[in-house]
C-alpha cells in the first residue's frame, strides 16, 4: 500500500513538473516580442569569450532587452548596455595592454618631478600604521583599469537607475562588512562594475557608501533569477566560470585552492541558477585560465564557436523581436561645463593640494582628455593609492567634479639589497613621512648600509594658492674608499667624504620640468690610507679638507618613460653653483704637501654642470640614447670635491660624470666634456644586448677645453666602449658589462645588481 501512494506521489510529481516546463515554454513560444534577459558569469580573461557570443547575437539581430552581470561579465554586459557593439568590444580586446591595465604602473612622464627620482626604487614596501607594519589589503588597486572605464563612459554621471540606460543592467558584488550578495543597480556606473571585478588578494576592495565590495562570483557568479526579476520572460545565459569536472590534480598551487575556496558558495549557487536558464552557452575553455588575458583574441573566438551551435535558436528568437527598436549609445557631450569640484576620502592631505595638483577648476571646460590628465596628475603625486573620479549633473547642464582619492599610509619603509663592482654590496633604507610633521609635507629619509655608506634627508614643504611652490631642508653625506689613479694606474686608496645641508626653493613649471635654488654649508675631505700616504712620502698625513658655503640655481627636465629603461623622452639638467668663503683644513703633522694638489688658500669660483639625454626607438627590438655631459669650472686647482670622472654606475652622486671604459672615479677634473651614445637591443622580453661607446676631452681650464673643441673636435682624448647584457629583473636592473678604454690594454668587468641608491 505504501509503495502504491509513494508511486502515486512520484507520478504526480513529474506530471506538474512536466506541466510547468510545458506551459513556461508556451508562454514564451506564445509572446510576439519575449523580454530576453542575458547571465554573464565571472571568471576572469575566460569571460572575453562574452564578446564571441555577442558577436552572434547581433549577427542574428538578436537584442537583450535586460543584461545581468558578474565580475568579467559585468564589464563586457555593462559597456554593451551603454551602447557599445560588439565590434568596439572587439576591438578594445585587441588593442588592450591588459599588462597595464591589471596593475597600477605609471610611466615615469606622468609622475610629478619631486617622485620620479623615487619611484620604482626599492625592491619591498612596506605601509606603516599605528607603529606596525601593514600589508596591503590587494595587489592592485586598479588605478589603470579605473581611467580605462571612466575615458569608455565618459561623461556619464551618477544613475538613479541603471534600468535607464540603453540597456537595462545590473551587477553583483558582495559587502565584506555585511556579508551580504549585492545588487548594483544605481549609482557610479565605473564604480559598480570596478567593484563587481574586485577578486579578493588580487584587488582591492572597492567602497560604495558604507560597503566595502568585492567580486560577486565569492557568492552570485551566475545572476539568473536576477534578470528574471527585471523582467525577463526568456534566459540566456554565459557561463565561463569553474569547470565542473575537477580533480585533485587541478589544485596544484595555492592559488588554484584560495581561487576554489573563496568561490565555493558562488560555484554552488551557480548550479541552481543553471536550472532556470532557457539557452545555456558555456565555451569550451578547457586550456584557458583566468589569468591568461595575454590570450584574449583566443578566448573570444571559443565564445563565437559555441554560440555559433545556438544560431538557429537565437536567430527565431530575434525574428520575434523583428520590430524592437535599434539600441544606440547615451548621446553625450564632448566637453562639460564644472561647476563645483569636490574631493572625497582625504584624512591628512588638504583639498587645495589636491585641487591645484589636477588644474581643474571651477566655470572650466573640459574634454574626456582633459579629465584623464588630471587625474594622472594627482595620481602622480605618489601620494595616492589610487584616484578616481564621479560626475554629478545639475538642472543646468553643469556637472560637479567629486574626486575620490585613496591614500597611501603616511609612513612607508622601504628596503632594496644592492651590489655594485665598484661600491660593494649595500641594503638601501627608506623612511618616507607624507604630511606626517607638517601639512602638505614630504620627508625622505634613506640610508645606503655599505661599506660605502650614504645618507640623504630631504624636507619637502608645498606652498602657495596651487601648490606649485616647494621649500625645502636638505642634508647629504656619503664616505667612498676609492682608488687613487695616476695616468691610469692605481697608486693606493683613499677616504672621500661629502656633506652638505641646506635650504632651497624651486618649483615645478609643468609635470615634467623644474626650477629651483639652494643654499648650502658643505665639506669634503680627503683622507688617504696608509698604501697612498707611501706614495705621497707622508707619513703623517691624515687628511685634507675644504669647507664653506655654495649657491646653486638649477633647471630639470625629465620626460623619459622609464627611470632604468627608458624607450623615449629627454632627460637635461641644468647647474649653476657658485662656492664662497671656502677654507681648507689640513692634517699633515707639519709634513709638506704638494700645493699644486692641496693649496693651503682657497678662491671662490663658480662651476656649470649639463648632462643631457635623448631616447629614441628607430626599431622595434632597438633603443638608441645620444647623450652628453659636461663639468666647466672658474677655478683650476685641485681639491677634495673635484668632480669623479669614470665608471658605468649610475647613482646619485652629486658629483659623478660615468664614463664607460673607465675605472670608477679614475679621473679627477674640474674640466671635463664627453658624449656618448648607447644601443640596446632587445634579445626576449626584458633581456637586452647593450652596446656603449663614449669620447671626451678633460683638461685643467675651461678655455682649454673650449680650444679643443673648436680646433680638434674629432680628436678627443679620451676614448671608452663596451657591450654586455642588461636584465629588467624584478629584483631591479641587473647589468653586466666589459669595457675598455684607447689608453689601456685592460679590460675592466662592471657587474650591478639590484635598484642603485
Amino acid at each position: 500500500m505504501l509503495a502504491y501512494i509513494l508511486n502515486r506521489k512520484i507520478f504526480l510529481l513529474v506530471v506538474i513538473n512536466v506541466f510547468f516546463i510545458a506551459s513556461r515554454a508556451q508562454n514564451v513560444d506564445s509572446l510576439s516580442t519575449p523580454k530576453i534577459g542575458l547571465v554573464l558569469s565571472g571568471g576572469g580573461a575566460k569571460g572575453l569569450a562574452h564578446i564571441g557570443v555577442l558577436k552572434i547575437f547581433e549577427e542574428v539581430g538578436l537584442k537583450p532587452d535586460y543584461i545581468t552581470g558578474t565580475s568579467i561579465g559585468s564589464i563586457i554586459g555593462g559597456l554593451y548596455a551603454l551602447g557599445y557593439s560588439a565590434e568596439e568590444l572587439s576591438e578594445m580586446n585587441a588593442n588592450a595592454d591588459w599588462g597595464i591595465l591589471l596593475s597600477d604602473k605609471i610611466e615615469l612622464n606622468k609622475i610629478v618631478m619631486e617622485e620620479k627620482y623615487e619611484s620604482n626604487r626599492y625592491l619591498f614596501n612596506f605601509p606603516i600604521r599605528d607603529f606596525k607594519f601593514k600589508l596591503p589589503s590587494g595587489l592592485i588597486e586598479g588605478q589603470q583599469l579605473n581611467s580605462f572605464f571612466n575615458q569608455l563612459v565618459w561623461p556619464l554621471p551618477r544613475q538613479e537607475s541603471f534600468d535607464s540606460l540603453p540597456i537595462p543592467f545590473h551587477c553583483m558584488a558582495v559587502d565584506l562588512i555585511k556579508g551580504e550578495t549585492v545588487e548594483l543597480k544605481s549609482g557610479d556606473f565605473v564604480e559598480s562594475i570596478r567593484s563587481s571585478m574586485s577578486i579578493p588578494s588580487v584587488f582591492a576592495p572597492e567602497h560604495i557608501d558604507s560597503m566595502l565590495l568585492v567580486d560577486g562570483g565569492m557568492t552570485k557568479n551566475f545572476p539568473v533569477k536576477e534578470v528574471q526579476k527585471m523582467g525577463a520572460d526568456y534566459v540566456i545565459g554565459v557561463y565561463v566560470g569553474f569547470k565542473e569536472d575537477v580533480t585533485s590534480d587541478d589544485f596544484f598551487s595555492l592559488t588554484r585552492v584560495l581561487s576554489r575556496a573563496t568561490s565555493l558558495s558562488g560555484i554552488n549557487d551557480a548550479r541552481d541558477e543553471m536550472k532556470h536558464v532557457d539557452l545555456l552557452i558555456v565555451p569550451d575553455l578547457g586550456d584557458y585560465g583566468a589569468a591568461d588575458f595575454s590570450k584574449a583574441i583566443k578566448i573570444e573566438k571559443k565564445g563565437e564557436v559555441a554560440a555559433e551551435k545556438f544560431r538557429q535558436q537565437l536567430k527565431e528568437l530575434a525574428e520575434k523581436q523583428k520590430n524592437k527598436k535599434k539600441i544606440t549609445k547615451i548621446e553625450l557631450p564632448e566637453k562639460i561645463r564644472i561647476n563645483d569640484i569636490k574631493v572625497e576620502n582625504q584624512k591628512f592631505i588638504q583639498k587645495d593640494f589636491v585641487i591645484g595638483q589636477s588644474g581643474l577648476e571651477k566655470g572650466q571646460y573640459v574634454s574626456n582628455m582633459d579629465m584623464y590628465k588630471a587625474i594622472e596628475n594627482i595620481y602622480g603625486t605618489f601620494y595616492f593609492k589610487k584616484v578616481t573620479y564621479s560626475l554629478v549633473k545639475n538642472n543646468d547642464d553643469s556637472y560637479d567634479v567629486i574626486l575620490k582619492l585613496k591614500e597611501k599610509s603616511q609612513a612607508l619603509f622601504n628596503v632594496a639589497p644592492t651590489y655594485d663592482s665598484n661600491l660593494g654590496v649595500g641594503l638601501t633604507t627608506n623612511l618616507t613621512l607624507r604630511n606626517y610633521l607638517v601639512p602638505s609635507s614630504r620627508a625622505v629619509v634613506s640610508f645606503k648600509i655599505a661599506e660605502n655608506p650614504i645618507a640623504r634627508i630631504l624636507l619637502n614643504k608645498y606652498i602657495g594658492s596651487r601648490q606649485k611652490f616647494i621649500a625645502y631642508s636638505l642634508l647629504n653625506w656619503s664616505l667612498n674608499q676609492l682608488p687613487y689613479f695616476v695616468d691610469g694606474s692605481d697608486f693606493g686608496t683613499y677616504d672621500r667624504t661629502f656633506f652638505n645641508l641646506g635650504l632651497g626653493l624651486k618649483q615645478s613649471l609643468t609635470l615634467n620640468q623644474q626650477i629651483g635654488a639652494n643654499l648650502t654649508f658643505e665639506y669634503n675631505t680627503f683622507s688617504p690610507h696608509e698604501n697612498l700616504r707611501r706614495y705621497f712620502q707622508k707619513e703623517k698625513f691624515k687628511f685634507y679638507k675644504t669647507e664653506g658655503s655654495a649657491l646653486k640655481l638649477y633647471y630639470r627636465l625629465n620626460s623619459t618613460d622609464n627611470i632604468y629603461f627608458p624607450e623615449k623622452g629627454m632627460k637635461l639638467d641644468l647647474e649653476y653653483k657658485f662656492n664662497f668663503n671656502m677654507q681648507p683644513v689640513i692634517s699633515n703633522g707639519n709634513e709638506e704637501l704638494d700645493k699644486e694638489i692641496f693649496p693651503d688658500a682657497l678662491n671662490n669660483f663658480g662651476s656649470l654642470f649639463v648632462d643631457f639625454d635623448w631616447y629614441v626607438k628607430p626599431f622595434d627590438f632597438m633603443t638608441l640614447n645620444l647623450g652628453a655631459s659636461a663639468i666647466l669650472s672658474s677655478d683650476n686647482r685641485s681639491s677634495p670635491n673635484m668632480p669623479l670622472i669614470g665608471g658605468t654606475y649610475h647613482g646619485s652622486d652629486e658629483n659623478h660624470i660615468p664614463f664607460i671604459g673607465l675605472s670608477y672615479a679614475e679621473i679627477l677634473s674640474r674640466n671635463f666634456i664627453m658624449s656618448r651614445v648607447v644601443a640596446d637591443f632587445r634579445l626576449i622580453d626584458k633581456f637586452y644586448f647593450s652596446v656603449e661607446g663614449n669620447f671626451g676631452f678633460e683638461s685643467k681650464s675651461s678655455s682649454e677645453i673650449y680650444e679643443h673643441l673648436v680646433t680638434d673636435l674629432f680628436s678627443p682624448s679620451i676614448q671608452g666602449f663596451g657591450a654586455g647584457i642588461k636584465i629588467n629583473s624584478v629584483i631591479g636592473p641587473v647589468r653586466v658589462m666589459a669595457t675598455r678604454n684607447n689608453t689601456s690594454n685592460k679590460w675592466h668587468w662592471y657587474v650591478s645588481l639590484g635598484f642603485p641608491f
